[in-house]
């Protein structure tokens, strides 16, 4: 194995942060005066969500094919609000994120994300996201996890080619996708489990 890595990329959500899709939904159902089974439906069962994520529709058009569903105009600041509130940081990962930085090391986040939830971290965890010196989200290059085009995307973001690149997600599908473009990627299981595969591979930040 190629072990000379020269970046590192971090999903976003179940790694950086953590999310609950059901208090998306909640959330969202109270301000438009509607079920929590009808914000769903609409979002996952219609493909909304997955739209918005890769980039197909704005934000703007994205509240307006929602109204279009529900039937009704709910106000839009605290609709997205409520889609947005929805997250916490995994405050583990940090100090490794911190060190990495530190170190001068590159790192980047790879993530399938909506342009309203990307924005909205970068606010809430600006001391964090700054950190890293590469972003990479699928609304902005239209396609997603576990998609080959995202992974070559990002790594020509990083300006590496995708066997010096280490990257690490908590779903499966998507670590199998990036190995099959040559990124070397693992699974997230934890903090102790990320520190030991990037001994493995010559890199040590030492917290």
């Amino acid at each position: 194995m190629d072990r000379n890595i020269r970046f590192i990329y971090f999903d976003l959500g179940k790694v950086l942060v953590d999310f609950d899709v059901e208090r998306m939904c909640r959330q969202m159902a109270e301000v438009a005066g509607t079920t929590v089974e009808v914000i769903h439906r609409i979002l996952y069962e219609g493909g909304l969500q997955r739209r918005y994520e890769l980039g197909l529709v704005t934000t703007q058009q994205f509240y307006e094919l929602l109204c279009q569903e529900l039937g009704a105009r709910p106000d839009p600041e605290k609709l997205l609000e409520a889609a947005c509130d929805i997250f916490s940081l995994n405050v583990a990962i940090v100090p490794v994120v911190t060190r990495l930085a530190a170190m001068r090391f590159p790192i980047g986040v790879l993530s399938n994300t909506c342009e309203v939830h990307w924005e909205y971290i970068h606010r809430r965890y600006r001391g964090v996201m700054e950190l890293f010196s590469v972003g990479c989200a699928s609304y902005q290059c239209h396609a997603m996890k576990p998609d080959p085009q995202i992974f070559r995307y990002a790594a020509e973001l990083a300006g590496c080619s995708p066997e010096q690149i280490f990257f690490v997600d908590d779903h499966p599908p998507n670590v199998a996708g990036a190995q099959a473009v040559g990124f070397q990627a693992v699974c997230f299981c934890g903090v102790d489990s990320l520190l030991r595969e990037l001994e493995i591979r010559g890199i040590a930040p030492l917290l």
